[in-house]
């Protein structure tokens, strides 16, 4: 039995959680993840773009202020941390019901490798089950995907870029199927090899994986040194690790955001802790949820002129009380906030998570 490991990547993941998660209406637009631009005249870079938007030239970096004058009609939305993870979960999920033994590889929030030898064997082949997960996550957790199957996982990781987005890309189990697939690709599209390196390898004119194939471990030394060995097996889909669950995202805190559409003159002091409140509320039912309890509070705020403060408490003992959170995240926010100066954005985020077990007093401690 041939051994079948797949590489599943979200395609786009923070700008394809908002078009179809967050804000469905803006399925198949130009969606840009970062700060409003102001007709061009903004600050801050773009966190990710949409296929759609990365037509127009758009790319994760670019000044926001640059993106809209390649793309004027794009939407541009600040995204919220927490959804991207509670997505990932998500997608997460349905990828153990189709692992081997439920052994999932998180690689990032967005991409994770399961073993399928077994599956294939009762899909009849590796792309019926490749198809059969996308429409999985698709269905279950509203996301696009690639996937690459291959024997390996470095191979593997390797297919899933070559037909993005929606992609599905199968290298055979044969050695020299692996080869051929490798031989005309740039070093760069090994997993590890980065800008330096391969500056390094072209230094020696070494640019194409079948150059390597074609080399002994002593005649790629003196470009890659220590590495040699293993780029020397990389560069023929040589990976014998084994996959190994490395268990489900450990949550390290919890956060909310509030962009206003116009900035808040430092007076409306009701309406801001109306707006603090709103959000502890909500991080309070996510706390409850999934049974946690927190120990820090930190709040975040923007001002007008886009300066950025964050401050934070912490307090002796873990609790998931909202009435807690909301009150020392008003007074964090009383405190350290610039009276002079109005507000563009404000941020809640709690941190020190654990596991909820008894509840604990704190009257004594606040």
């Amino acid at each position: 039995m041939s051994r079948w490991i797949m590489h599943v990547d979200m395609d786009a993941f923070f700008a394809s959680v908002e078009q179809h998660r967050n804000h469905p209406e803006l399925a198949g637009r130009p969606v840009c993840v970062g700060h409003d631009p102001k007709g061009g005249n903004g600050r801050g870079v773009v966190r990710a773009a949409s296929y759609e938007a990365r037509a127009k030239g758009i790319h994760s970096g670019m000044p926001v202020s640059q993106a809209y004058r390649l793309c004027p009609d794009a939407t541009f939305v600040n995204g919220e941390f927490e959804s991207y993870g509670i997505a990932a979960d998500e997608f997460m999920e349905v990828l153990r019901e189709y692992a081997d033994g439920g052994r999932v590889r998180r690689a990032s929030i967005d991409e994770a490798y399961i073993e399928v030898t077994e599956g294939v064997e009762i899909f009849g082949s590796p792309r019926n089950l490749a198809s059969w997960i996308q429409d999985s996550i698709w269905h279950d957790a509203k996301l696009p995907c690639s996937i690459g199957a291959a024997p390996s996982m470095s191979v593997a990781k390797v297919a899933t870029g070559m037909n993005k987005p929606r992609g599905i890309t199968v290298v055979g189990p044969d050695p020299l199927d692996v080869l051929k697939f490798l031989e005309p690709l740039p070093v760069t599209a090994i997993n590890g090899i980065g800008r330096k390196t391969s500056e390094r390898l072209e230094k020696f004119d070494i640019t194409t994986l079948g150059q390597i194939q074609r080399m002994t471990i002593p005649e790629l030394w003196p470009a890659m040194g220590r590495g040699s060995t293993w780029l020397y097996h990389r560069a023929r889909g040589i990976d014998e690790r084994p996959l190994i669950d490395n268990g489900p995202r450990v949550r390290k805190s919890i956060s909310k955001d509030r962009t206003f559409m116009e900035d808040v003159e430092p007076g409306a002091i009701e309406y801001l802790h109306e707006t603090l409140g709103k959000m502890c509320g909500r991080i309070g039912e996510k706390l409850q949820t999934k049974a946690l309890r927190f120990k820090t509070v930190t709040v975040k705020m923007r001002f007008s002129d886009y300066s950025t403060i964050q401050r934070s408490k912490s307090i002796p003992v873990e609790t998931d009380s909202p009435d807690v959170l909301q009150r020392m995240a008003v007074e964090i926010f009383d405190h350290r906030r610039d009276q002079e100066k109005s507000i563009r954005l404000v941020g809640v985020k709690v941190s020190g998570l654990r596991e909820a077990s008894e509840q604990l007093c704190l009257t004594e401690f606040l």
